[in-house]
């Protein structure tokens, strides 16, 4: 058997352990030599390769395994239509084999329109779009990816105004490769199951040039065994020194956050002094964002959404890089995942709001000015809202925030074939879905029925996702992170 043949054989072998593979397979002959002379022009008509991007899609299994290639397709009756430049034939695979397909970045083939709002669902979909009308039984929403969306009022959480929901710089992890480990760790951070987890008790960084802009919102979840005793940096050039180099830097204790800064040849200086931070002591988990603006030297630190403090540096601004650096420093063990770098808007008023019970709507302005009742309706740029002194016709365009009332709001349900659609600013979109082509996913909703949208708008869509199994380090052996502190065993 020739070397050649017997390579593609034993791959075919490693591959059916992912899942099973369906239909008859042709081993594709090795390309022919690139000829040193081009004779002819090339045809007026040039076919672009499948693939989006040099490795293409990827699909993660049940078992562990990845594989790289083109998404061709998922047909009704859970079979997903694959392609590599390495096999003649398309692939079949038992979409009950599949966790999630990473989708490369690909041509727009729907025309990307900057929308003015960002509609949260009850299950914590968040869908970007402009508001054409809401009445007491639905909200339609135009969207660029979905064309209007009829959203039932009831399963609408909140309604948040932004100039753009903003594409994602960074987004993972997603493995090891492309990090950097500090020096002199033997025993360093390690990937599992969509997170990183550094080792037990041992002082190590992990870091990466995620390309951070002035402008930037860092956001991740962190979860912790032990003491809490951990640092965060960015802006960094050098990935493996925290210290050495300079950047600015947040440590988290065990019930205070204190932010730093390191110049290349100056050292280390606090900001400040400590900020108290009670929930950091009941807590093993928290989502932490960070929002930096360069040209002020304004940084501002978000725990669980709720605003920590802004700070703003005296001295010229410290981070001459792009890098972002997770530093456990011994004391404990630690898991981050869901990492999420964007363009920031420089506004702290316009992030994220923790959910709250709201006995009526709350409709908050570009100022801070908050108005409560009841919104009534919105339609021609105007939102009418109803309060206990008069009825107010406030133009869209002013609206920050609005939230719904509890009482008017109904959890979805859910539904058998169910997937999470990830957007490519981070948020999320979960439909059942019936079929996916190489430029739509078609499903239906709970909150809005059958739909038909554009698989460009999405950087990858997660399976089976209320299996009890690891992803994206969230429920995993560590729990959810709301409950005691406790000591754990070394993964």
């Amino acid at each position: 058997m020739q070397p050649s043949v017997q390579r593609n054989l034993t791959w075919l072998a490693l591959l059916g352990m992912a899942g099973n593979v369906l239909g008859a397979l042709e081993v594709a002959p090795p390309p022919p030599p690139r000829a040193a002379k081009v004779e002819q022009p090339a045809p007026a008509e040039v076919v672009a390769p499948v693939s989006a991007a040099p490795e293409g899609d990827a699909l993660k299994f049940r078992n562990g395994d990845q594989l790289h290639g083109t998404i061709l397709g998922i047909e009704k009756g859970n079979l997903l239509q694959w392609r590599r430049d390495d096999v003649k034939a398309p692939l079949g695979f038992a979409l009950d084999n599949v966790l999630e397909l990473q989708l490369a970045p690909r041509p727009p083939k729907t025309a990307r329109v900057p929308h003015r709002m960002v509609v949260e669902l009850t299950n914590g979909d968040r869908l970007a779009g402009d508001i054409v009308t809401l009445n007491d039984k639905v909200l339609k929403l135009n969207t660029w990816y979905a064309d209007t969306l009829s959203l039932k009022r009831s399963m609408v959480q909140r309604i948040a105004s932004v100039a753009a929901a903003p594409d994602a710089i960074f987004t993972g992890p997603a493995g090891l490769s492309g990090w950097t480990t500090s020096e002199n760790s033997r025993d360093g951070w390690k990937f599992k199951n969509g997170a990183f987890y550094s080792p037990l008790r041992n002082s190590c960084g992990v870091g990466r040039n995620v390309n951070l802009p002035d402008l930037a919102n860092i956001e991740f979840d962190l979860a912790w065994r032990g003491q809490l005793y951990f640092q965060v940096g960015f802006y960094y050039e050098d990935l493996r020194n925290l210290y050495g180099s300079g950047g600015y830097a947040f440590q988290f204790n065990s019930s205070s956050v204190y932010l730093s800064r390191y110049g290349a040849n100056r050292g280390q200086s606090n900001l400040g002094s400590n900020v108290e931070v009670p929930k950091l002591q009941n807590k093993t988990k928290v989502h932490v964002s960070i929002r930096v603006n360069k040209a002020k030297k304004a940084i501002a630190l978000f725990i669980d959404n709720e605003l920590v403090k802004p700070w703003t540096d005296a001295e010229a601004f410290a981070g001459n890089g792009k890098g972002l650096i997770f530093f456990s420093q011994g004391q404990g063990q630690y898991r981050v995942s869901n990492i999420l770098v964007t363009a920031w808007d420089g506004r702290l008023d316009a992030g994220p709001v923790a959910a709250a019970a709201v006995a009526e709507d709350t409709l908050r302005l570009g100022n801070n000015d908050r108005v409560s009742g009841t919104i009534k309706s919105i339609g021609k740029g105007e939102v009418v809202v109803a309060t206990s002194f008069m009825e107010m016709k406030v133009p869209l365009e002013r609206v920050a925030q609005i939230d719904f009332a509890d009482p008017k709001t109904e959890k979805t349900h859910r539904q058998a074939g169910d997937v999470r659609a990830i957007f490519l600013d981070g948020s999320r979109f979960t439909l059942a879905m019936e079929t996916l082509s190489d430029a739509a996913l078609i499903g239906s909703a709970e909150s809005c029925g059958r739909v038909s949208t554009a698989l460009d708008a999405f950087s990858r869509i997660q399976f089976r996702i209320y299996e009890a199994r690891p992803a994206s380090g969230a429920g995993d052996e560590w729990g959810d992170g709301d409950g005691e502190n406790k000591e754990g065993k070394e993964l």
